[in-house]
């Protein structure tokens, strides 16, 4: 892995905690959407931005 590809561990930590929550919420398709529209929210960049993060949660339409 190099560099550009390589995570942090609060990044790793996220993503396993995501993975999980997808995999948990499996059965519903609107948890799977919020969890969908979180991962790029939480792991891209070393700042969560909170609109982004609402808009995450709560859809286009809030």
């Amino acid at each position: 892995m190099d560099e550009d590809t390589q995570q942090t561990p609060e990044q790793s930590v996220a993503n396993r905690v995501l993975s999980m929550f997808i995999t948990a919420v499996g059965e519903d398709e609107a948890l799977v959407e919020v969890a969908t529209r979180l991962k790029p929210v939480l792991l891209d960049g070393d700042t969560v931005n909170e609109a982004a993060l609402y808009q995450a949660i709560f859809g286009d339409d809030s």
